[in-house]
């Protein structure tokens, strides 16, 4: 075995070890996407439901949205 083929082996680790990676933060990407659509339609929902206008629950359902998914390294409150 000559040094270019431990190379070309390790470099088919490297790209192997990316892809997977990729894969996974795609994957992670699209169930927060998923999730947070689910949340923010049952936050419009419920504040509707519970006498809130029409035009509030969507700024709250709005609001809940750009926190999760536009600013999500924004602190939440909320104990992790």
């Amino acid at each position: 075995m000559n040094d270019n083929q431990g190379i070309d082996g390790f470099d088919e680790l490297l790209d192997s070890i990316q892809h997977e990676m990729t894969s996974r933060v795609l994957e992670n990407a699209a169930e927060l996407g998923l999730k947070t659509a689910r949340l923010t339609g049952l936050i419009i929902k419920e504040a509707k439901e519970w006498g809130v206008p029409k035009d509030l629950a969507e700024a709250m359902g709005a609001d809940f949205w750009q926190l999760i998914m536009v600013n999500p390294d924004q602190p939440t409150g909320v104990a992790e």
